[in-house]
């Protein structure tokens, strides 16, 4: 059976790793707990002999406070439109994967990734999947696109 350190340190690691190579940064809730579970992990060592009781509250309250510490600056982060250094995303042809509408985002493909997109302003034209459309625009992470000609 795994002490209390290693335990939260397998969680952490596995948390942090899974938020950085599976949902690359866009979720940050298991940013939250694998800090979290570093902190628990960090006190179980310091401590020497705290048990699974004390350790897991430790990690409850460092969830939670990591949490209420870093949501709103990350979120305000995430939602600050900003420019891709290097993008050459403006001006390319992309595949949509899923209905875009004037008043729904969608999804195109473009650089062997999905992207969030929406339709540029004043446009009626609704986009399906397997359409093809042009970038104009990028804001933050997200294209905004028209009809390919």
């Amino acid at each position: 059976m795994l002490s209390p350190f290693w335990l939260f340190l397998l969680i952490g690691v596995v948390a942090l790793a899974l938020e950085l190579v599976v949902f690359q940064f866009t979720m940050f809730w298991l940013f939250f707990v694998g800090l979290g579970a570093l902190v628990a992990a960090a006190f179980a060592f310091l401590s020497g002999g705290s048990g699974y009781i004390v350790t897991t509250a430790v990690f409850l309250v460092a969830s939670v406070l990591i949490t209420a510490i870093l949501f709103a600056p990350i979120r305000k982060w995430q939602n600050k439109p900003s420019a891709i250094a290097g993008n050459n995303a403006v001006s390319q042809r992309v595949k949509v994967t899923s209905t875009i509408a004037p008043s729904q985002a969608g999804t195109v493909s473009w650089s062997g990734s999905e992207w969030q997109a929406e339709l540029v302003s004043g446009s009626a034209q609704e986009l399906v999947e397997g359409d093809w459309a042009r970038v104009v625009d990028v804001q933050g992470i997200r294209l905004i696109v028209e009809m390919a000609a």
